[in-house]
């Protein structure tokens, strides 16, 4: 079985996540291309598709949303799965997660979470500056690597479960 795993990332944070997702699911025997969500020309070789995006002020990145909106039609009849990456904030109860959740029902998502991601302000442009200091999120590499690999884990059992049906 073929997996796309697409991811809008600025930092490479959610590049990171993707990675491990894809690596995960090489290891349960799964055929898994990791790619940039802007070079996605196409979803048809697939037979299932995770993308993911990192969040800035609860929107995903531009190229990660264009995939899905633009590729609806096949996407529709794939298993996708969907994920968003952002400072631990994103995990709270009662975060605006409004773009994410529109995608997921825009594409037939089967499933939808949200990672902690890494925020290292050395890297941050001058206006992403102000805007950390504003909101004041905890700096650092927040990401989970257990929690990403257990999810991966979950969508290859899902995934050869429906295979062998």
């Amino acid at each position: 079985m073929k997996v796309l795993v697409a991811v809008g990332s600025k930092y490479r944070s959610t590049r990171g996540i993707a990675d491990a997702i894809g690596a995960e699911l090489r290891q349960q025997g799964f055929d898994v291309d990791v790619e940039d969500a802007c070079d996605v020309r196409s979803v048809t070789a697939y037979d299932a598709v995770i993308v993911g995006s990192a969040i800035y002020g609860g929107l995903w990145r531009r190229d990660a949303s264009a995939l899905l909106t633009e590729h609806v039609d096949e996407l529709k009849r794939r298993d996708v799965w969907l994920f968003s990456c952002g400072v631990r904030e994103v995990k709270e109860p009662g975060y605006a997660t409004g773009e994410a959740e529109r995608l997921a029902q825009l594409v037939g998502a089967r499933e939808r979470t949200t990672f902690a991601g890494a925020l290292d302000y050395d890297r941050l442009n001058a206006g992403e500056r102000v805007t950390i200091r504003v909101i004041n999120p905890p700096l650092g590499d927040h990401r989970d690597f257990e929690l990403v690999r257990d999810w991966a884990r979950s969508i290859g059992a899902t995934l050869s479960a429906e295979s062998l049906s």
